[in-house]
């Protein structure tokens, strides 16, 4: 009557199978040889086989031991696979890290963020998506990507939600601009400017209203448009003046002049991950060396 097989049975059979010999099977296991002489009977017992004969002091399998040898084979490379995964899980989280954010925190924000991903973890696959932030949280809700970074606002039930950090807005200027010596821009200096800013419905500009309202300031801007990355372009071409978040402005270093702004205007960058899922390890790695990253940057926004 056969009976049910073991583990020890079988990594026995395996390792006589591959050194030939019960002794060097024994001495692969760190056990004794009579050990795996008793496992293999016990194995061709329960088995109901004969997977091996004697030939000139060797065991040579036999037919039906070499089947079970290429079943058993399989079993233990999936096994070699399964460890695999777990040390590069161990290593990254999953190895890939799918990552939805705008394009100014695209060209402003995560370039360093990532460089300094991939020195931790060289073989980490990445894959960057940029769009406004509705669009983001589709792709979100489609599981597209891992999470997204975004300084629009984030009021989907669905997500894990987090505010990074919030930084106050910089003003920017042309080079050789007449408040150029100031170190920081107060809005009322901005009386006469041509005043570049984004749609009437983006969250900084519905701020920046309020703060020349309440400075008794016009809120008629001479250009508008869909990006920041625009506006520095415009203002390093001698456009006007703009208020921007800093990590787009900081991108165009020596282009422009950057300075801080009073009344202060706060920037959230939010975040967002499903709710139902964990984050990876890899995408954990990521979050902290985003967050150390923001930090730098929001001490250079407020020191000017």
């Amino acid at each position: 009557m056969t009976r049910p097989l073991n583990f020890q049975q079988i990594q026995a059979f395996r390792a006589v199978m591959q050194m030939g010999t019960t002794t060097g099977a024994a001495a692969v296991l760190n056990t004794t040889q009579p050990s795996i002489s008793r496992r293999l009977a016990e194995l061709q017992s329960s088995s109901g086989l004969k997977l091996f004969e004697m030939h000139h002091g060797r065991l040579r399998p036999t037919g039906e031991g070499q089947l079970l040898y290429k079943a058993v084979q399989l079993h233990f490379n999936g096994l070699e696979n399964i460890e695999s995964v777990v040390a590069i899980l161990r290593k990254s989280g999953t190895g890939a890290l799918r990552i939805g954010c705008t394009p100014t925190l695209g060209i402003g924000l995560l370039p360093q963020v990532i460089r300094e991903l991939r020195a931790r973890f060289p073989q980490t696959y990445l894959n960057v998506q940029t769009a406004n932030t509705p669009q983001l949280t589709d792709l979100l809700r489609q599981d597209l990507v891992d999470l997204i970074l975004t300084t629009g606002k984030l009021d989907e039930l669905d997500f894990q939600t987090e505010i990074a950090k919030t930084v106050p807005a910089v003003c920017v200027l042309p080079l050789g601009h007449r408040l150029q010596a100031e170190s920081t821009i107060h809005v009322q200096a901005l009386r006469d400017e041509s005043l570049l800013a984004l749609g009437e419905m983006d969250d900084l500009t519905v701020a920046i209203k309020a703060v020349l309202n309440a400075n008794d300031m016009a809120t008629e801007f001479a250009i508008q448009t869909t990006s920041s990355i625009t506006i520095c372009a415009l203002v390093s071409a001698g456009n006007g003046v703009g208020i921007v978040n800093p990590y787009v402005a900081s991108t165009f270093a020596g282009q422009l002049l950057v300075k801080p702004l009073t009344p202060a205007i706060d920037v959230a960058v939010s975040m967002a991950m499903p709710a139902h899922t964990a984050p990876s390890l890899l995408a954990r790695h990521f979050i902290e060396i985003l967050k150390a990253h923001l930090d730098t940057i929001a001490l250079s926004a407020v020191c000017g």
